[in-house]
């Protein structure tokens, strides 16, 4: 698969659907790789079956505050220092993965391998967007990796050697508040048998797909929306007005809870909670959907997906959810990041069901 110029807006659409309210806006990302992109060049995705065994793979990502590009740009060199740090790896990777295909970690990776000039691997670590380090693929199997390195964008780095099960979110996040709010971060490259143990393949182009499905919404009927949204295993919960908005902080960051009116007349509020990014979706009870399934919010004219510190009082929105990766509904992984893992005293849900498992 080739992606061009012409399918960045799909790409970048799709990664900010993946990020549930999270994992930043990829505009300045976007931009990147289409500078990378014009004047009719490429950028080949491969397989993990399209590895050579003896390939070298350098995953790729953003950490820290998406905030602090409003202050800040982001710069090629730190690509060059990731991936040329003395000590990490002694050649240029045969690719590039995402660490986290989701928001703005979805095209940074694209942007870096399309100037290095080598593909990018169609997996990632986590294949929508989680706010923790330790929440990937990685870090539920126990191969978390041992060498890291992290940049800023004065080209300062810092790299870790680490031995034994230590969180890497409470390393390296303290870091990244010190270099600037925001740092790039790569590892040791990774071989195909890894990887294909350890990572989430087809989310790349799993992405791209996402994007171009949801880039047709607002030229389709309610009712073809839901078809389409049918197909990729996904369902429109509801349509409404914002009417209420509550923030309280809690032991695990601060969480809020919305409330959204349906168009229905006389029927159930919608209600939506959320920390960092979107995690149950509740009416009258029933749970409709939760994390890891991916819940998004949009506009509702426009059909843009929306951070979760978008979803306002007075703004009238589409709620949809995707199911997750299958390898998210093992039994180990699911303890980790169904709602109890992030303080709801509720099991998961699949939207496939649409059954209630307890109460929010």
């Amino acid at each position: 698969m080739r992606i061009t110029e012409h399918d960045i807006d799909a790409m970048a659409l799709g990664a900010f659907v993946l990020g549930s309210g999270g994992a930043g806006d990829p505009y300045l990302t976007t931009q990147m790789l289409r500078n990378q992109l014009s004047g009719g060049r490429h950028l080949d995705i491969v397989g993990l079956d399209e590895l050579a065994p003896e390939f070298e793979v350098a995953p790729l990502a953003m950490v820290g505050s998406p905030h602090a590009l409003s202050e800040k740009l982001l710069s090629t060199s730190d690509i060059h220092t990731l991936f040329f740090a003395e000590g990490l790896r002694d050649r240029t990777p045969d690719a590039v993965m995402p660490y986290e295909l989701a928001g703005l970690n979805a095209l940074y990776p694209l942007a870096a391998a399309a100037q290095l000039g080598v593909p990018v691997l169609d997996a990632d670590f986590t294949g929508r967007g989680f706010s923790s380090l330790d929440t990937t693929m990685l870090g539920i199997s126990g191969a978390q990796l041992a060498e890291h390195i992290i940049c800023d964008s004065r080209g300062r780095t810092v790299t870790l050697r680490t031995t034994g099960d230590i969180s890497l979110e409470s390393l390296i996040r303290p870091m990244a508040e010190t270099m600037g709010w925001l740092v790039g971060l790569s590892t040791a490259s990774l071989r195909r048998d890894f990887l294909t143990a350890h990572s989430l393949g087809g989310t790349v182009s799993d992405c791209l797909a996402i994007g171009r499905m949801f880039g047709t919404f607002a030229e389709q009927t309610l009712d073809s929306v839901e078809d389409t949204l049918a197909t990729a295993g996904g369902r429109l919960l509801g349509s409404g007005r914002v009417v209420e908005r509550v923030s309280f902080p809690e032991r695990l960051g601060p969480r809020a809870s919305v409330a959204i009116e349906p168009d229905q007349p006389g029927a159930a509020l919608l209600r939506i909670e959320q920390r960092n990014e979107f995690h149950l979706v509740v009416r009258d009870g029933e749970i409709l959907a939760s994390v890891p399934d991916i819940i998004t919010v949009v506009d509702r004219d426009t059909w843009t997906p929306l951070s979760s510190e978008e979803v306002s009082a007075q703004r009238d929105v589409h709620v949809i959810a995707l199911p997750a990766h299958d390898r998210w509904l093992e039994p180990t992984a699911l303890a980790a990041v169904d709602p109890r893992a992030f303080g709801y005293g509720v099991d998961y849900a699949s939207i496939s069901g649409l059954r209630s498992r307890g109460k929010a």
